[in-house]
């Protein structure tokens, strides 16, 4: 599966792809929205909670998620 594509075609083609290839896709939705992939929830997770801050522009944590991309749409 590509990932990237997926992600890409769910999120929109303004969210920028910032790293990694994997079915979980952590999402900062914030000014300058982006997505790194990550091959387990557990990872995605642990980076997620880990960032205070996405940038200058972070409209804060709870802006951030984890999407499981290998789910239907």
């Amino acid at each position: 599966m590509d990932w990237k594509a997926k992600a890409t075609r769910l999120l929109g083609s303004r969210t920028i792809h910032l790293q990694g290839d994997g079915q979980f896709a952590l999402v900062t939705q914030c000014r300058n929205r982006a997505f790194s992939l990550w091959a387990t929830r557990a990872e995605a997770e642990q980076v997620m909670n880990s960032i205070m801050s996405c940038g200058g522009d972070c409209y804060g944590v709870s802006f951030h998620y984890v999407a499981d991309l290998g789910k239907p749409t």
